[in-house]
Parts: C-alpha cells; structure tokens; sequence
C-alpha cells in the first residue's frame, strides 16, 4: 500500500488530470498523488469544491468540466494541456448514483446516469487519447465499479453503466497497448462517499476514499489492468459471476430480501 508521504522518485508520473474530484475517490486520489509531488489539474462541475481542494496543495490547480458536454471536455483538455501539457496519467472518477431497482427505472434517470458515468468517460478518452498515443507514453485508469461484475439488487440504473465501462476498457485495452499508452478498469466496492451515503442498506467491507486512493495509486503504478478492491468483494462477485443462472438468481434474491 503506498503512503502519503511517498516521494515523487517512486511515482511514474509527473503531471496528472483528474476528473471527478470534487470530492470522494477522485478527490481522495488526486490528493494522494500531489502529497507525491505530481502535478495535478482538478476537475468537476463545481468550482467551489475544487477550489477548496486545491487550498491543501501547491500541486493542485483547478479547470471545471461538465462531463455531459463533447465541447467542455475539449475546452478543458485545451486549459489542462496548457497548465501541464500532455498529462501523464488521466483518471475518470466522475459518476452519479441514484440507488434502486425497478421504483427507479425510467429512461430519464437510466440515460442520466449512461450519460455522466459511460459517455463522460468516452467524451475524457476522446480528448486524451490523439495526444497521448501521438507521444506514445501515458496511462489512463477509468473508475468503474464491481457492481459491473453482476447484475445486483438496486443498482438498476448504475451497475449497467458500470459493466459498460468494464466492456469498453477491455475492448480498447489491445489497441492502446500498441499505441503505449496504458489502459486500468478501476473496480472499487463500498468507498464512504456522498454517493453510497444513500444506501440504506448494509453495506459490507466499506473502506474509506484515502485507502480507495491506496489501491487505485498502487494498481496504476503496477501497470495493473483490473484494480478491484477490497478484495472480499471482488473475489466474491467474481464468483457470483460464475454460477449457473438458477443458483445466481437464488443468491440475488436472498440479497433483495435483506
């Protein structure tokens, strides 16, 4: 597990972009990287956040994004390459939850969340990817989530896009790996953030955003493709995916009942 007061000589990356870091995992991330000494643009919709975060670090400055629209990812990439050229490592943190099974399903809420959580995430590697594959060099994490591992009890508008993600990162994995440019899915479980203090339900093996941020720096560093933890959770749901669908569905709807 690496450390907040890890130097910057053990860390590949001089400059970073993360998006989705007003607070939660990309916050806690971004933080851990510019304790580190690399320089790191911030982004989200809201400024104040950001700005409240880049106070704690002279490595921290700030270009707001709305996720949803192809021109302010470019607009923002533009500012990030002029404050830090090319980065060296960009992280896609950004998502919304809304938890729920079928009280939830509507294609209002269900295009929302494919927008900000999905498109988001292809709107960043649309931007990044021509500069980075034109230098060769860089990496590129996606958070995601193991709810994309299986389909799970009120997680009907979420988990989808999440095993999206998971698709899409294992699609394009091959060919950014001829271009240089390396590729992680990051799989969390239950992090402590805005987002899961909606559950009202229990919620095993949670971890805090600062030890989320350890596995993710940990994983990216190591070159990993799958950066799944805690690793109960992942070991388990990666199980869960192997049943024969009448005992999955057994399991599922013991899990809906508690």
């Amino acid at each position: 597990m690496q450390r907040l007061g890890m130097s910057q000589d053990r860390l590949p990356w001089k400059t970073a972009w993360v998006i989705g870091a007003s607070s939660g995992i990309g916050a806690a991330t971004a933080k851990r990287l510019s304790s580190a000494g690399v320089k790191v643009v911030v982004s989200a919709r809201t400024e104040g956040a950001l700005e409240e975060l880049a106070a704690t670090s002279a490595n921290l400055c700030v270009q707001t994004v709305d996720v949803t629209d192809d021109a302010s990812v470019g607009a923002a990439f533009n500012a990030v390459m002029d404050k830090i050229g090319v980065p060296d490592l960009v992280l896609y943190s950004a998502a919304v939850y809304t938890p729920g099974g079928l009280s939830v399903l509507t294609g209002d809420e269900a295009m929302h969340h494919m927008d900000v959580n999905y498109g988001g995430a292809v709107r960043t590697l649309q931007a990044v990817l021509p500069s980075m594959m034109e230098v060769g060099r860089g990496g590129v994490g996606i958070v995601s989530s193991l709810t994309g591992y299986a389909g799970l009890p009120n997680a009907a508008v979420y988990g989808p896009t999440k095993a999206a993600l998971i698709s899409l990162c294992e699609t394009i994995k091959p060919e950014l790996d001829a271009s240089g440019v390396a590729l992680s899915v990051i799989n969390p479980g239950f992090v402590r953030t805005p987002l899961t203090e909606k559950n009202t339900f229990e919620m095993p093996f949670i971890i805090e955003p600062d030890q989320a941020a350890s596995h993710i720096v940990a994983g990216l560093r190591r070159g990993k493709f799958d950066i799944a933890f805690p690793w109960q959770m992942a070991v388990m749901l990666k199980f869960i995916r192997l049943l024969p669908y009448p005992i999955y569905f057994r399991f599922m709807k013991r899990l809906l009942r508690s």
